[in-house]
C-alpha cells in the first residue's frame, strides 16, 4: 500500500520563489520521478502551486519503506536536473551546495476538508476540460455547472 506525503519545495536562496520556476520544477520532477519509481516504487506526483504561492508535490511511498525513506535526500534529483539541464539558469541561486529545500507539510487538520493539492488538481482538470470543444466535454461541463449552481450558498 502506498502512503502519501506532501512536500513543499522552496529555493534555498530567498531571491527566487519556487512558483516563479514551476515549469522547470515540473520537468525536473518528471525526470526525478522516473528514477524514484524504477528504484523504489515511489510515485512523485505533478508539482502544484498552492493558494499562497508555494509549490507542493505529493510523494506516494510504499508502506514497507516509509520509515526509512529520506524524502529530501531522494528528491535531490529535482535540484540536479535544474542545475545540469537548465543551462546555468539556477547556478546563481545556490546556497553552499544546496539549491532547493524540501519540507514535509502536514495534511489539512480538518478531516472533512479537501487538501489544497486536490482542490488545485480539480481546477486544473476542469480548465483542461474547458479547452475541449467536443460533445462529450460540453456535456461534462454542463453537468459540472449544474452541480455548482445547486451548491451555491445563499450568501454568495
Amino acid at each position: 500500500m502506498l502512503m502519501s506525503k506532501t512536500v513543499q519545495i522552496d529555493f534555498a536562496d530567498p531571491r527566487i520563489r519556487a512558483i516563479d520556476a514551476i515549469q522547470d520544477i515540473r520537468k525536473a520532477a518528471e525526470f526525478a520521478g522516473l528514477n524514484l519509481y524504477s528504484r523504489y516504487n515511489v510515485q512523485l506526483q505533478y508539482p502544484m502551486p498552492t493558494a499562497d504561492g508555494k509549490v507542493v508535490v505529493e510523494v506516494k511511498i510504499p508502506e514497507e519503506i516509509l520509515k526509512s525513506f529520506a524524502i529530501g535526500n531522494h528528491l535531490r534529483g529535482i535540484s540536479s536536473y535544474l542545475l545540469k539541464r537548465c543551462n546555468g539558469k539556477y547556478d546563481q541561486y545556490l546556497v553552499g551546495n544546496r539549491l532547493l529545500n524540501y519540507t514535509e507539510v502536514s495534511p489539512t487538520s480538518d478531516a472533512n476538508s479537501i487538501p489544497v493539492v486536490d482542490r488545485l488538481e480539480a481546477v486544473a482538470r476542469f480548465a483542461r476540460l474547458l479547452e475541449r470543444n467536443d460533445e462529450e466535454a460540453l456535456d461534462q461541463i454542463h453537468r459540472i455547472l449544474l452541480i455548482l449552481k445547486e451548491a451555491q450558498q445563499p450568501w454568495e
